[in-house]
């Protein structure tokens, strides 16, 4: 397995990853997945300061994470988040989930962020995701909860 930045020929892969994830993760399968609009999302972080890191296997790639930065909310404090880290079930148990956290944390160095902050929201295997974090020295904060709205 390797771990890269992905570039543009990535995209379709990771976009048939993000289906993946949507139809995998209890509190996203019900909500609609556009494949354009994730496509679009990707794009945009890799033409911006953020990046995508992956792991391939072969010529598979069988994890991913995306990682942005942004302005604390009260201060000029640069926060680094990742937006989504997935890693496809049969490699859950490798080295890619360590790998992507890894780049996660060294990218955020690199990028001078002042915290780094993440988080599971999807429902796929919470305790074990919250581990493999603090296994890397996060710390746990809070709560997120979620609502969906029907607007007619």
């Amino acid at each position: 397995m390797q771990l890269r930045v992905a570039n543009e020929n990535d995209i379709a892969d990771l976009v048939e990853m993000g289906q993946q994830l949507i139809t995998e993760a209890p509190n996203y399968s019900e909500r609609p997945f556009n494949a354009e609009a994730l496509k679009q999302n990707l794009q945009s972080v890799l033409d911006s300061t953020g990046t995508i890191f992956i792991v391939v296997s072969g010529s598979c790639v069988v994890g991913g994470i995306v990682c942005l930065t942004t302005k604390d909310w009260f201060n000029d404090d640069l926060i680094a988040f990742e937006q989504v880290l997935y890693v496809k079930p049969e490699y859950r148990v490798t080295r890619a989930p360590l790998m992507l956290i890894d780049a996660f944390v060294e990218w955020a160095k690199s990028m001078n962020a002042d915290r780094i902050q993440c988080g599971t929201t999807t429902g796929i295997q919470t305790k074990g995701c919250l581990r493999l974090y603090k296994k890397f020295g996060f710390r746990e904060h809070g709560v997120v909860l979620d609502m969906g709205l029907k607007n007619d």
